[in-house]
């Protein structure tokens, strides 16, 4: 007898009846299209309102306010370019005074893949809004709550151990039931892992298929390798790539495998989901009535919440870098890419120096090769690269330098192929969030 999917989703959309109507709301808003001139004076009173809230009951901003001479109120967006950025160095240092010494219990962690762990204050009301946000951009996608879902994801390390972590496995576990989410171990990309996933995939033929960027193209290369069915009628709509950067071949190699569109949904662990990509994975569209998104000449981007929460982020520096696609004084309403943390640049030799490459690049050329699945990078010195190396077969890694020279001289001619040596590893590093570390060494 074949399950019905509706029943397993009929709890959910009732437990979760007055976030569906303010999710219906979302919608509608988002619908109407207001012209920018609306947006931004939607994104004014909003952050006014918020600001107002942050002086009369966050301390902290009421001594950032004395420390930086900060206004009462602004009259446009772009006015936010006169804070000082809110850098995850000054809520480490200043963590007393952020969490009121210690009268703020939950928070938000990241996970430090890049530095120190940092802590935000979390509220308790504060997770409707990031749910209407997730599902407003999935909608885009024909995603709806409660339709199934298989996910490729992580964190059960972060639950902890004894009563405490078994607790908190079980909320999730039930939490995932309601929302009629599968969840699938995107820690284990090993070959019986990825042998499962596909069965899982067959056996459960989810309306979406959502992970990690490179958890989600590690099982499409294993089941094109393989040359493994996924036989139709499907019902699936959209494969959403979580958490790290997408490139034009992960994009590819997905829409090709699963036969659904790739959608880019991005966000950050403090911030929830801040963006989503609508018509095409190089259209990305800001939430603008939850975030304001600057962005500067460097392509940083900086991030004011417009919801209620317990700690409001005010032109808080991200720590990534994007391509704008609608931008006005800074003001971006939609990305074309995001490249990733400003620290993600390796440094290649060329007869006229050494030359800084975003590593979006070096990655996009190694993924065209075939079999690779995998890149990590380990800057020995500046005149050093040494790359690592993931591949579904063993790989001539004499091949390989040879193709990476040639791509890489179409843009720097002048490439010094001895500054860049191979390895080839089976066992990737990952960040303490489980996902695939860029960078190792």
């Amino acid at each position: 007898m074949t399950p019905n999917p509706g029943a397993r989703a009929l709890p959910g959309r009732v437990l979760l009846a007055g976030r569906h109507r303010r999710l219906a709301r979302a919608i509608a808003r988002y619908d109407e299209c207001p012209d920018r001139a609306e947006i931004e004076r939607r994104q004014v009173r909003r952050f006014n309102e918020i600001w107002a809230y942050c002086l009369a009951e966050v301390p902290f901003y009421r001594s950032w306010r004395r420390e930086h001479r900060l206004p009462e109120r602004i009259d446009r967006p772009a006015a936010l370019w006169s804070f000082p950025p809110l850098t995850k160095e000054v809520l480490i240092a200043r963590q007393d005074e952020v969490f009121q010494g210690g009268r703020i219990v939950d928070a938000y962690t990241t996970g430090g893949s890049t530095g120190q762990p940092t802590r935000y204050p979390r509220g308790a009301g504060e997770a409707g809004d990031r749910w209407v946000d997730a599902y407003l951009g999935r909608h885009w996608a024909g995603i709806r709550p409660t339709d199934p879902s298989l996910l490729l994801w992580g964190h059960a390390h972060l639950f902890g151990s004894g009563l405490r972590g078994r607790v908190a496995q079980t909320r999730r576990r039930a939490a995932d039931a309601v929302m009629n989410i599968t969840r699938l171990n995107a820690y284990d990309l090993s070959e019986p892992a990825l042998w499962a996933h596909h069965a899982a995939l067959l056996r459960h033929d989810p309306v979406s298929l959502q992970g990690y960027t490179s958890a989600v193209f590690r099982l499409a290369r294993h089941i094109e390798g393989n040359r493994l069915d996924l036989p139709a009628p499907r019902r699936l709509r959209a494969v959403v790539l979580c958490a790290e950067t997408a490139s034009d071949a992960d994009v590819a190699l997905v829409e090709r495998v699963f036969g659904a569109s790739a959608v880019i949904e991005y966000g950050t662990a403090e911030t929830g989901v801040l963006a989503m990509s609508r018509g095409g994975t190089r259209d990305i569209s800001v939430f603008w009535d939850s975030f304001t998104a600057l962005v500067d000449d460097a392509g940083e981007l900086h991030v004011t919440t417009l919801n209620p929460r317990l700690f409001p982020l005010v032109h808080y520096a991200v720590g990534d870098r994007v391509v704008p696609r609608d931008v006005v004084d800074g003001n971006v309403l939609a990305l074309q890419a995001v490249l990733g943390r400003r620290q993600d640049v390796v440094r290649v030799v060329s007869a006229r120096g050494v030359l800084d490459l975003s590593a979006i690049l070096p990655v996009h050329i190694l993924k065209s090769y075939p079999g690779i699945v995998g890149v990590q990078f380990h800057q020995v010195r500046p005149d050093e690269l040494r790359i690592h190396l993931e591949a579904d077969h063993r790989l001539d890694l004499a091949a390989v330098t040879h193709h990476f020279t040639r791509e890489l001289r179409r843009d720097h001619p002048d490439f010094v192929e001895s500054s860049v040596s191979f390895t080839q590893t089976s066992e990737p590093a990952r960040t303490t969030a489980g996902k695939h570390a860029l960078f190792v060494g």
